[in-house]
């Protein structure tokens, strides 16, 4: 097993391991989630939303050159995931029930290994931060 912590090689991707959240990302969260109960919204209304590329002001929680995500009470005919009826720690299971997932994983190697350990992730804003973090390196590459 690698035991270095950080970016790797895109051929280590499968091994990387983040320690970490991301201050960013859990600040966005919990914005997006005071927007939408200031705007009336339940908890149990709320959808984890797929966006191509399109911010939305306070609801936008990860912007990418590919795809953006939003969490929201409307999904527009985007793909969506119901968060839940109350909050659960788990990205993975949110990601995991897309409608629709916005990477290339039948062709792709970079997406499925993305795919793959968004899977496992539980932490929001790990998960967030290692979107980032791969999309950026495969932009460099």
């Amino acid at each position: 097993m690698n035991e270095r912590v950080g970016l790797e090689p895109l051929s280590d991707l499968s091994v990387l391991y983040y320690p970490y959240t991301s201050l960013k990302y859990h600040t966005l969260l919990v914005a997006a989630l005071l927007d939408n109960y200031h705007a009336g919204h339940e908890f149990a209304d709320l959808l984890l939303v797929v966006d191509a590329g399109e911010i939305v002001p306070h609801r936008t929680v990860y912007a990418g050159d590919r795809f953006a995500l939003r969490i929201d009470e409307s999904a527009g005919g985007n793909p969506w995931a119901r968060l839940g009826s109350r909050p659960w720690r788990s990205w993975a299971s949110a990601w995991k029930r897309l409608t629709a997932h916005p990477l290339d994983v039948n062709h792709d190697k970079h997406d499925m290994v993305l795919d793959a350990n968004l899977r496992r992730i539980w932490s929001w804003s790990t998960a967030l931060q290692y979107i980032e973090d791969l999309e950026t390196r495969r932009k460099n590459a």
